[in-house]
C-alpha cells in the first residue's frame, strides 16, 4: 500500500443545508452581504466590502492602517488570502470595525487558504479569454447534456509557462462546478519540476477521492484499477495542471462517461487519446490592458492608456509578467515610470519578447526593486535561497531553517515576498513558489548553495522526529544511539501533539526526503537512518504504517549492520513492525525482524533482543511459518525468565506461544499458554487487551468457538476503555465472527453492524472489508441473498484494491 505526497486539494459535495449566522450587534455590511457561502466570505471580499462601506479608497485605508498600497490591493484581488493577525488588526482598527465584523474578518483571515471544494480560489482580476472560456466550458457541460458521451470528456490545455493555463482551468472549473457534485479535484503534476509519478498521483486521487491512505494500491496497474473503480458512476471534475506528458497523465484518466478531465502542460499532449486540444496564446492588447487595470487601478490606465500598452507589450502581454510589473508600480506614482522602467533593455530589451524570459525579466526587476529597498534587501536575499528548496511548497519552519532565522523573521520575510508576488501563501504558515519563479531564483547557484540548503532541511525534519522521540520517552537502546543534538532546533515546542501535527501535515514531504536522502552522499545516507528511526514516535502516535513502512524501507536499503548495528536493528525491527500492522506481508515483516534480532545479538541488547523475539514469533505465526516460531518463542521466554527488566513481555510471549500451538492443532497447550497469558497480563491493561483479541482469534481458529466467544466477552469492558476504536473494532469483529460460527446470527449481525459503523468513522479500510465479508455470509445464513451480495460486493472492492483474496 501507498501514501502519497502532498500537492492535492479535494471535495465531495459540500452539505448543502442553509448555513445561519447569529450577529450580535450592528454590521457594516448589508443583510445580503453578511453570509459567505459558507457562512464567513473570504478576505478579499470582507475587505473590500468593509472598506466601500466605510467609503475609503486604498490609498486612506493604507494612511489609516499604516500599511503600504501594495498590501491592500494584494489583499483585495486575493494574492494572499492568510494575513497575518496583526495585520488583520490594523485593518479592522482603521475600518473600525464593530465586534461581530472583526469577528467575522479575523475568522476569514484564518482559514483563507482553506476552500470548500477541490479547487485553489480562482483569481479576481480574470480577464478576457472569452474564447477559450466558452470551448472549454462546452466542454465540459457536454459531459452532463442531454447527449452524454460514451467516454469520459478530456481537454488539454497547453501553452508556455505564465501564459495562464491553470488560471483558466480553474476559472472554468468553478464555472461549472455545479456539474459536478461528487467532487471537483486539483492536483499538481510538478511536470517542470520533478514529475510526479503516476503512482503516486493515483494514490493522491484516490485519497481525494476519501480512500484511507492504507488502501491506495502499491502496484500501478491495481492502483489504477481502483482508481477507475471508485470514480466509476459518478460526476467528478479532475483538473491536472502542468502534466509532463501524456504517460503521466494516461493512468489518471476515468474509465467510465460521467467525469471531466482538464489537463495542463507546457507541452503538446498529442499522445493524449481522446482530448480536445486548447492552446493557450499571450493575451491581446485589450485584454492585457484589462489586466494591468485590475492590478494598478482602471483610472491609472485610463489616464495614461500610452504608457499603459507600453508597459502591457514590455511584458509580452504574458500574464504573470503583467500582473507582476503592475504591483511595482507605487501608488501616487505615474504609469510612465514604469514604462521607462521597462523599456531599459538591460532588463527588459530582447527578453520580455518570447518565452520563458518574459516571465524572468519581470521576477528579476521584482527582486531588483526588492534589493534596493534597505528594509527589503533581507527579503531579495530570503529569495534566493527558498528557491533551493524541493518542492516548492513548504513550511514557515523549514524556511526559517535554510535561512538561519527566527519564525517571526522568517515570517516577516515571507509576507514581503508575498506581497511582491515572488511568493504564495496557500494557507496560514505554508508557502509556494510558482516553478516558474524559483527556477529564476535558482539561476546562478552552486551545488554547494543546494548542498548547503538540503543539509539544513534535512536537519529540521531530524529535530522534529526526534523532539517527538523525546516528548514521548525514548527506548534505552535509541537513546544510547542518538545524539542529543538532534532535537535542539526544536526544542521551541513543548507540547507533543504540536510537533506531531506538524510532522502529520508535512508527512509525505518526509518521506521524499528521506528518499532521496537515501540516495544521496553518505552523509545524506547517514541522515536518511536517522531519520527512519526517529519516525518511531511519530508513526505510533498517528499510526501511520504507510509512511513508517516506506521510510524504513528507504533506509533499509543504506543501514550497515558492520558499521552501524544499532541503527540496523532499529531500522529493520520497525519495517517489520510496520509491515505487520499493515498485515499486506507478514512473511516478509518476520524476515525484517528476523535480521533485527540478529543484530540486537550482536551489539548485546538483551531487552532489545526480547522484544524482536517475541514479533518475531507473532509474525511466524501470522504468515504460517508456525514451526520456525517454536524455537525463537522459547528463546523468548528462557530470556525473560532471567532479565527482570523484561517482565513486561511475558504474557506478549505466552500469547505468541499459543497461538503457535493452535497453528499446529495442539489444543490444550494452547489454551495453556492463553491462562498463562492473562494470568502474567492481570496488571497490564494493555497486554491484556491484546490477550483477549488474538487469544480468541486463535481459538477460533483452530475450531473453538465455543471457547472464543466467552474469552472475549470476558475482556470487552477493558477493551472498550482504551478508547482506540480500530482497537474496539478489532474485538467486536472477532466477536460477530465467534456469533457467526456456533449460529448466533442475529448477534452476530449487530455486533458486526456495530464493527462496520466504527470502521467507517475512522476510515479503517482493512477492518472494514472484514467486516462486510463476515456481515455477508451472516446474512447469508439468514437467508438474506441481496444483502448478502451487496456486502460482499462491497468488500470485494477494497480487497481486490489490495491484490488480497477475499475470505471464504
Amino acid at each position: 500500500m501507498r501514501r502519497p505526497a502532498d500537492g492535492v486539494a479535494a471535495s465531495g459535495c459540500p452539505d448543502g443545508g442553509p448555513t445561519v449566522v447569529v450577529t450580535r450587534g450592528p454590521s457594516r455590511l448589508a443583510p445580503d452581504q453578511q453570509n459567505g457561502r459558507y457562512g464567513v466570505s473570504g478576505v478579499p471580499e470582507l475587505l473590500r466590502r468593509f472598506r466601500s462601506a466605510a467609503g475609503l479608497t486604498q490609498e486612506q485605508l493604507a494612511e489609516r492602517s499604516g500599511l503600504s498600497v501594495e498590501a491592500i490591493r494584494t489583499l483585495e484581488i486575493g494574492r494572499r488570502r492568510s494575513p497575518r493577525a496583526r495585520t488583520v488588526s490594523s485593518l479592522a482598527d482603521a475600518l473600525e470595525l464593530g465586534a461581530d465584523d472583526r469577528r467575522r474578518f479575523e475568522a476569514a483571515a484564518r482559514h483563507g487558504g482553506e476552500s470548500p471544494d477541490g479547487l485553489p480560489a480562482g483569481v479576481t482580476d480574470f480577464v478576457g479569454r472569452a474564447e477559450p472560456v466558452r470551448t472549454l466550458t462546452d466542454l465540459l457541460l457536454r459531459s452532463h447534456g442531454p447527449a452524454e458521451p460514451t467516454s469520459v470528456v478530456i481537454s488539454a490545455v497547453t501553452g508556455m509557462g505564465g501564459i495562464g493555463k491553470t488560471t483558466l482551468a480553474i476559472h472554468v472549473g468553478h464555472l461549472v462546478a455545479n456539474q459536478f457534485p461528487d467532487g471537483r479535484i486539483y492536483l499538481n503534476l510538478r511536470g517542470e519540476a520533478k514529475p510526479i509519478a503516476a503512482l503516486d498521483a493515483l494514490s493522491f486521487l484516490l485519497q481525494a477521492l476519501r480512500v484511507p491512505p492504507e488502501e491506495v494500491p502499491d502496484e500501478l496497474a491495481a492502483a489504477t484499477a481502483r482508481y477507475r473503480t471508485t470514480i466509476a458512476g459518478r460526476r467528478v471534475l479532475v483538473v491536472l495542471d502542468d502534466a509532463a506528458n501524456a504517460e503521466q497523465v494516461a493512468p489518471l484518466i476515468p474509465g467510465t462517461a460521467g467525469s471531466a478531465v482538464v489537463v495542463t502542460s507546457r507541452r503538446l499532449l498529442d499522445q493524449l487519446p481522446g482530448a480536445l486540444h486548447l492552446r493557450l496564446d499571450v493575451l491581446s492588447d485589450a485584454e492585457a490592458l484589462l489586466l494591468l487595470g485590475e492590478v494598478i487601478g482602471t483610472a491609472r490606465v485610463v489616464a495614461e492608456p500610452e504608457a499603459a500598452l507600453a508597459v502591457a507589450r514590455a511584458c509580452g502581454n504574458l500574464p504573470l509578467a503583467v500582473r507582476i510589473a503592475g504591483t511595482r508600480l507605487p501608488a501616487g506614482r505615474p504609469v510612465q515610470e514604469l514604462a521607462d522602467r521597462l523599456a531599459d533593455e538591460r532588463t527588459r530589451l530582447g527578453e520580455l519578447a518570447a518565452g520563458e524570459t518574459g516571465v524572468r525579466t519581470s521576477i528579476a526587476l521584482s527582486i531588483h526593486d526588492l534589493r534596493s529597498v534597505p528594509a527589503d534587501q533581507g527579503a531579495a536575499a530570503a529569495f534566493g535561497v527558498l528557491a533551493l528548496l524541493e518542492p516548492g511548497e513548504f513550511p514557515l519552519r523549514v524556511a526559517a531553517a535554510v535561512l538561519g532565522r527566527t519564525l517571526d523573521d522568517t515570517e516577516e520575510m515571507l509576507d514581503r515576498l508575498v506581497d511582491t508576488h515572488l511568493l504564495e501563501a496557500p494557507a496560514l504558515h505554508r508557502y509556494r513558489l510558482h516553478d516558474l519563479v524559483r527556477a529564476v531564483g535558482r539561476e546562478g547557484t552552486t551545488a554547494e548553495d543546494r548542498r548547503v540548503v538540503r543539509e539544513k532541511v534535512l536537519g529540521c525534519y531530524l529535530a522534529m522526529l526526534w523532539r517527538a522521540d523525546e516528548l514521548t520517552g525514548e527506548s534505552p537502546l535509541s537513546a544510547s544511539w542518538r545524539d542529543a543534538d538532534w532535537a535542539a532546533e526544536a526544542r521551541d515546542l513543548t507540547e507533543l501533539d504540536e510537533v506531531v501535527d506538524w510532522l502529520d501535515a508535512d508527512r509525505s514531504a518526509l518521506v521524499e526526503l528521506v528518499r532521496r536522502a537515501a540516495r544521496g552522499t553518505a552523509e545524506d545516507r547517514q541522515t536518511a537512518v536517522r531519520l527512519a528511526v526517529g519516525m518511531n514516535a511519530f508513526g505510533r502516535a498517528r499510526q501511520r504504517w504507510l509512511e513508517w513502512r516506506d521510510v524504513n524501507r528507504a533506509a533499509a536499503t543504506v543501514v550497515d549492520l558492520q558499521s552501524d548495528p544499532v541503527g540496523t536493528a532499529l531500522v529493520r525491527f520497525d519495517l517489520g513492525l510496520a509491515l505487520g500492522e499493515l498485515g499486506d506481508n507478514y512473511s516478509a515483516g518476520a524476515d525484517q525482524m528476523a535480521m533485527a534480532t540478529e543484530a540486537a545479538r550482536q551489539i548485546g541488547s538483551r531487552l532489545f533482543l526480547i522484544s524482536a523475539l517475541v514479533n518475531l514469533t507473532h509474525l511466524l505465526e501470522r504468515a504460517d511459518r508456525a514451526k520456525e516460531g517454536f524455537p525463537v518463542v522459547h528463546e523468548a521466554i528462557e530470556l525473560i525468565e532471567t532479565e527482570p527488566a523484561a517482565a513486561y513481555l511475558g504474557p506478549w510471549a505466552r500469547l505468541a506461544l499459543g497461538m503457535l500451538h493452535g497453528r499446529i492443532g495442539e489444543t490444550e497447550r494452547q489454551l495453556e499458554s492463553f491462562e498463562a497469558a492473562i494470568v502474567f497480563a492481570k496488571d497490564d491493561p494493555s497486554a491484556l487487551r491484546r490477550v483477549h483479541i488474538s487469544a480468541a482469534t486463535s481459538l477460533r481458529e483452530s475450531g473453538r468457538a465455543t471457547a472464543a466467544v466467552p474469552l472475549l466477552l470476558a475482556g470487552m469492558d477493558v477493551i472498550r476503555a482504551s478508547a482506540m476504536p480500530g482497537l474496539v473494532a478489532e474485538a467486536l469483529d472477532e466477536l460477530a465472527t465467534g456469533y457467526r460460527e456456533i449460529g448466533r446470527y442475529p448477534e452476530a449481525v449487530d455486533t458486526y453492524l456495530e464493527a462496520l459503523e466504527i470502521a467507517l468513522q475512522g476510515e479503517l479500510w482493512h477492518r472494514e472489508a472484514r467486516v462486510r465479508t463476515g456481515l455477508g455470509h451472516t446474512y447469508l445464513a439468514l437467508g438474506r441473498r441481496a444483502e448478502a451480495e451487496e456486502q460482499q460486493r462491497l468488500a470485494a472492492v477494497v480487497y481486490a484494491a489490495h491484490e488480497v483474496a477475499v475470505p471464504a
